[in-house]
């Protein structure tokens, strides 16, 4: 039995050896893929199976019948599953809306530092200065000095009043104007006597900062001995705070100074009361994140925004004919372009196409050709609708697909025409199961 066994083995074998001898080469290994067809652009598919022939016929694994493919070319019901959707290119000027988030603070620049000009020691500290960003109005009274250089110039300016020496009494009171005391040395010469104490006020208004308070607390502590123009306070204006944002690469260059900022905040939404523009566009790129540093002063804030506020800004931006920002005030700097849907742009991220409207026939038959683009920036609405700039590759008046753009490039693949993958074109070899 186990002879019998290994009898027929060996006679398959034999067998199978014989047949793959005699056997023609053609019926053993497929043809390798060609560039183009030997139909010209026409290709046959199966509609149930993953199947693709260079001619027409029955489909060979289920025997349905095979389907011309050809490309750029759609029936009416093609349109209609596929939900073809084309849109004109467009001139118009090109209007840029960047977006770029940040975090609020104070502006810096209005900040003015409270210092005494005189040496002496705290022996009051005033109320206004113990609330927590608390503002302060120009003149408010910060704190009381025990100060002997002051006690002894009130005495010699008394002296020289009694002696009615009017030089000297000149030369004392600009010493009291040195120190911000013109007015005590007014109350001084009026009464012909010294007041024990001297009281610091600060000759500007702002908001005590939270975050430097218990510095603020240990400066202005009682019985701290002060000398000349030693700081106490640091003063910001509550209504000015800065927005440091950063805008990608790509956009930086539509960006300039004293532009018009919208800003939102995620706790109020939409803030149009703010006035704010673009004071600074940083000259270097972060190579880290490979964005400009942007800062955005904010007026009028102390109401809508506090310090620390996450903040969107909106700037709009519009580019005359050189690509770079323009008057947005006035149209005669604008550029105009032709501009196209970004729905309709295919793109590799090198390569950009999209299928243009050649022809359409009395019986709804439509016929696209690919179109390679070379593009400008894209451009964003306020709703969202973006656009591409078209430098090459369209003109105005132009029909495009959008809505099922990337269908139509399929179809191309499967006919092996150029299309965004392979612009000169692929074909699969005949009989070729995907």
């Amino acid at each position: 039995m186990q002879r019998q066994t290994w009898i027929t083995l060996a006679a398959g074998l034999a067998v199978g050896a014989v047949s793959i001898a005699v056997l023609p080469a053609h019926m053993l290994f497929s043809r390798p893929a060609t560039l183009a067809s030997e139909n010209g652009s026409q290709r046959w598919a199966c509609a149930m199976m993953d199947y693709i022939g260079n001619k027409p016929g029955p489909c060979p694994v289920c025997g349905m019948t095979l389907q011309r493919v050809t490309a750029g070319e759609l029936n009416r019901e093609q349109q209609r599953r596929m939900g073809l959707e084309t849109s004109r290119v467009v001139e118009g000027p090109a209007r840029v809306t960047i977006r770029a988030y940040g975090t609020a603070a104070y502006d810096h620049r209005f900040s003015h530092l409270i210092i005494p000009r005189v040496a002496g020691r705290i022996v009051q500290r005033h109320p206004s200065t113990f609330g927590l960003e608390k503002a302060i109005d120009a003149g408010t009274p910060i704190v009381d000095l025990y100060s002997p250089d002051v006690i002894a110039a009130q005495g010699e300016l008394i002296a020289a009043v009694r002696i009615g020496d009017t030089k000297l009494i000149a030369a004392l009171r600009e010493r009291f104007v040195r120190w911000n005391l013109a007015e005590l040395a007014d109350r001084v010469a009026q009464r012909t006597t010294i007041e024990e104490y001297v009281t610091i006020h600060t000759p500007f208004g702002g908001q005590v900062l939270l975050d430097e308070f218990e510095m603020v607390n240990a400066a202005l502590a009682v019985g701290r001995e002060v000398m000349p123009d030693t700081p106490l306070l640091r003063l910001v204006d509550p209504q000015r705070l800065v927005l440091v944002a950063h805008v990608p690469e790509a956009r930086g260059n539509f960006l300039s100074v004293g532009q018009s900022v919208l800003i939102e905040s995620d706790d109020r939404g939409p803030l149009p009361d703010l006035r704010a523009e673009i004071g600074r566009v940083s000259p270097e790129i972060s190579p880290d994140i490979r964005a400009y540093e942007v800062q955005i002063y904010i007026a009028n804030a102390r109401d809508h925004l506090r310090p620390g506020s996450l903040v969107l800004a909106r700037i709009h931006s519009v580019l005359n004919q050189n690509l770079e920002p323009a008057d947005p005030t006035r149209p005669e700097t604008w550029g105009h372009f032709a501009l196209i849907p970004k729905a309709a742009v295919l793109s590799t991220g090198v390569r950009h196409v999209a299928w243009r409207l050649t022809e359409r026939e009395a019986n709804g038959q439509t016929h696209f050709t690919i179109a390679p683009l070379a593009l400008g920036p894209r451009l964003e609405d306020e709703n969202g609708n973006d656009q591409y700039v078209v430098r090459a590759g369209l003109s105005v008046g132009d029909e495009v697909a959008t809505q099922g753009a990337f269908l139509i490039d399929s179809q191309a693949q499967l006919a092996g025409t150029p299309n965004l993958i392979f612009p000169g074109g692929a074909a699969a070899p005949a009989g070729h199961q995907h």
